[in-house]
């Protein structure tokens, strides 16, 4: 049986909590080669989900990201996976979860505009909570005055699911989602080996 490797990022904008349990489960429902990737609402709300997953050894791509609203209770499907015969497959997701938006249509298109006119010619850094790479990047930028902006992905969920929306394009069966993400004014670098590195290449971009 194909390994699994689950890594979940619950964010939750909402000012309502659910400190006992998560407000959306991600379960597998798996039937041969194909693993259907099942999100349930565990609570009384209808909530707006954003699943982005990062799959290797899987027929097609599923870096897509997925935006659905769902109602009080209700378990619906997100996505498939198709496993590749004879590859070992595996998959990471974020997961963020907010109040259904009753009164905006939320579509693709719009979500990548929004973020396109904050991010345009900007060097921006998604950072996580416990990502030291991210901190020192952040902080030898600032040292050498090279303008940049930083977000927390648990504090800025919206804004990391429209930049996902946006760089959607750039994602493919192989690209591997790694901390700090990376917008360098034109194109998403996903973490870096050596900071000396990824600074002289942002900081050349100026």
């Amino acid at each position: 049986m194909a390994k699994k490797l689950l890594f979940l990022i619950l964010l939750c904008t909402t000012l309502g909590t659910y400190a006992q349990g998560l407000k959306v489960l991600i379960t597998e429902k798996k039937k041969g080669k194909r693993v259907v990737l099942m999100a349930e609402n565990k609570t009384a709300d209808s909530l707006n989900v954003f699943l982005m997953v990062n799959a290797t050894g899987y027929r097609k791509s599923a870096s897509k990201p997925v935006i659905k609203n769902i109602g009080p209770g209700k378990k619906i499907p997100m996505i498939t996976l198709i496993e590749l015969a004879g590859e070992e497959s595996q998959y990471t997701y974020d997961l963020i979860v907010n109040e259904e938006q009753k009164d905006i249509t939320i579509t693709h298109e719009k979500q990548a505009k929004d973020i396109e006119k904050n991010i345009r010619d900007r060097v921006v850094i998604f950072s996580k909570e416990g990502c030291e790479k991210c901190i020192a990047l952040s902080k030898t930028l600032t040292e050498k005055r090279i303008e940049h902006r930083m977000f927390d992905i648990a504090k800025n969920p919206v804004i990391y699911r429209q930049f996902m929306t946006l760089i959607q394009s750039e994602l493919t069966l192989e690209t591997k989602i790694r901390f700090p993400i990376i917008w360098n004014k034109s194109y998403t670098i996903f973490g870096f080996e050596e900071l000396e590195s990824v600074v002289t290449e942002l900081g050349e971009s100026k």
